[in-house]
């Protein structure tokens, strides 16, 4: 993905409590990381609800899933949609306008930028990403 890798958990998050645990669980190697882990530790893009490396695995995977779907290439037709079918496609562009057309209340309400992607206006309030088990006792 042509990212650089990280070397300290420092380079991942700057949540000391998450660093005491990955410290706990993995010691200093980094290279230790579970994938799973690594993603709902990793400090989150400005603006953004998910973190750099799960953008990029995202694109990646969405670009793939794309290209190997007949109903986005060989199928991508009139006939197998339908014309009015065809159009509704067409008119959308963004996962908001697919959300929107179903729950248009949840739009207005918290959805304000043009991303679904994007952090939404009431967002949950902040809780540990790290499971009980996993922190440090106190």
């Amino acid at each position: 993905m042509l990212m650089i890798p990280i070397s300290h958990w420092e380079d991942l998050t700057e949540d000391e409590e998450v660093i005491t645990a990955l410290q706990e669980v993995y010691g200093d190697d980094v290279e230790k990381l579970d994938l799973l882990v690594g993603l709902q530790a990793e400090k989150k893009i400005t603006g953004f609800a998910i973190s750099e490396t799960a953008f990029f695995i995202f694109l990646l995977m969405a670009t793939r899933r794309l290209e190997a779907d007949r109903f986005f290439t060989s199928n991508f037709n009139a006939k197998t949609y339908t014309e009015e079918g065809l159009e509704w496609v067409n008119a959308t562009e963004t996962l908001k306008d697919v959300i929107d057309r179903h729950f248009p209340d949840m739009t207005k309400k918290w959805m304000r930028s043009s991303s679904a992607f994007s952090v939404w206006d009431s967002p949950p309030t902040r809780t540990s990403w790290i499971p009980l088990y996993l922190r440090p006792a106190t």
